[in-house]
């Protein structure tokens, strides 16, 4: 199965819109899209109440095609954990004026360049900048809190990534199906092209990836 690995980000921003992931839709004519979503989620994104970009826009997507919709996340954490990283992004922020100055940059890059941008290797490397001053921050301040909160966060996001992908290549092992789409937060996108090139690690059959022919 060829999948096209598709960087988003989870609300409108300028060029990144769902006007634009529908067309990279219609470009793909996908037979299975993947979601960045646990399986109980999944009715909410299939129908837009999920409210994120991606659900809008595969529910305006279903109403003319018929395709699956395979959700491939791990279950959602606990809600401490969501509020655990919100406080630990916003110590950062509070801290750190380099920290502000690369996510302003990045998202002005994303308004202005969309899908193109997202899908780049400038994105890359505007998160691998990102986050290098999000960890040197929290070890500058010496909080060991922040730093254990760090560790948490970084080491769920690992075992989110190798669950999709693992859910992705038993997809398609069971199923006899040519396209499929996979649509990630852009953050994600490099973990996903390193593990893609290194194996799946599963015994399954290799996927194809498609890292930027979706653009047109």
């Amino acid at each position: 199965m060829r999948v096209s690995l598709v960087g988003t980000v989870h609300a409108e921003s300028g060029l990144a819109n769902v006007g634009a992931l529908q067309a990279i839709h219609e470009r793909s004519q996908p037979d299975v899209i993947f979601a960045e979503i646990p399986a109980s989620h999944v009715d909410r994104y299939k129908d837009g109440s999920h409210g994120s970009l991606e659900s809008i826009t595969v529910a305006r997507y279903l109403a003319s095609h018929h395709v699956d919709v395979e959700p491939v996340d791990l279950a959602k954490p606990e809600q401490k954990f969501f509020d655990d990283t919100k406080d630990m992004f916003r110590a950062v922020e509070r801290t750190s004026p380099d920290y502000r100055r690369l996510v302003d940059r990045h998202s002005v890059e994303t308004r202005a360049g969309g899908f193109p941008y997202l899908n780049s290797d400038r994105c890359i490397q505007a998160w691998a900048d990102i986050y290098h001053e999000l960890l040197a921050t929290i070890e500058w301040t010496g909080d060991r809190r922040l730093r254990e909160l760090y560790d948490l966060w970084s080491q769920t996001n690992e075992r989110r990534d190798r669950e999709m992908m693992r859910n992705i290549a038993l997809y398609s092992a069971r199923n006899a199906v040519a396209r499929g789409i996979f649509l990630v937060g852009a953050a994600h996108r490099k973990s996903i092209i390193d593990k893609s090139s290194a194996g799946s690690g599963t015994g399954l059959p290799p996927i194809e990836w498609d890292l930027g022919g979706f653009l047109g």
